[in-house]
């Protein structure tokens, strides 16, 4: 589906992805600038299928890490000539994203950017298609209200880790009940949950100005 330079790459991110879990399995900790905290190849591809058949060509990703989301992404907008602005706060996974994407020959495609999410998105003026989050959960309702005033009408927020919410915040839990409970009464979101395994992916168009 994808050339050979970019399936080569997201196989190389997966089979690391696959490593951190071992170590996670054997109790064995990992430093936070060392994790890829990767979605999976399922949700990767329909972030692609997603992208093409909305012919997207503004993206933005809030929390690239070592890039294999934002691989799924560019190749999609790529198609359309267009460009995923992509934001992280830690430098180090900044630099990784960097260094793979210029193997895919992507970079082009892509704006990495390294900060605050909420500073970009108000400076964010053409309209976008898609928002996908994949950061810390205790921000994604400041995300999705900031990314509701640049998504176009039918544009979609992606937001990662919905399902595995609670064990991720197993300290407050409440976090994740909130976030639900604020994207399904929004009068302006219509949503559904994406049953992809362990993360989950809620799907949330806008639909009304």
């Amino acid at each position: 589906m994808l050339p050979k330079k970019i399936e080569t790459v997201l196989a190389q991110l997966e089979k690391y992805r696959e490593y951190e879990i071992q170590k996670e399995l054997r109790g064995e900790q990992i430093l936070k600038k060392e994790r890829s905290l990767a979605i999976t190849r399922e949700e990767g591809k329909f972030l692609y299928l997603l992208s093409r058949a909305m012919k997207a060509t503004r993206i933005l990703e809030i929390g690239t890490s070592f890039g294999y989301s934002t691989i799924w992404l560019a190749s999609a907008a790529k198609e359309e000539n267009g460009k995923v602005i992509s934001v992280d706060i830690l430098p180090e996974k900044i630099v990784r994203a960097e260094e793979n994407l210029k193997i895919t020959r992507l970079e082009d495609n892509v704006e990495l950017i390294l900060g605050d999410a909420r500073e970009v998105l108000n400076k964010i003026t053409d309209p976008l298609d898609i928002v996908f989050l994949d950061a810390d959960k205790r921000d994604y309702i400041d995300f999705i209200k900031l990314s509701l005033k640049k998504l176009r009408m039918g544009g979609v927020i992606l937001s990662d880790n919905v399902l595995d919410c609670p064990d991720i915040h197993k300290d407050d839990p409440e976090i994740c009940e909130e976030l639900m409970e604020f994207i399904n009464t929004h009068p302006k979101l219509s949503s559904v949950t994406l049953p992809f395994l362990p993360n989950g992916l809620e799907m949330t168009m806008k639909i009304s100005k």
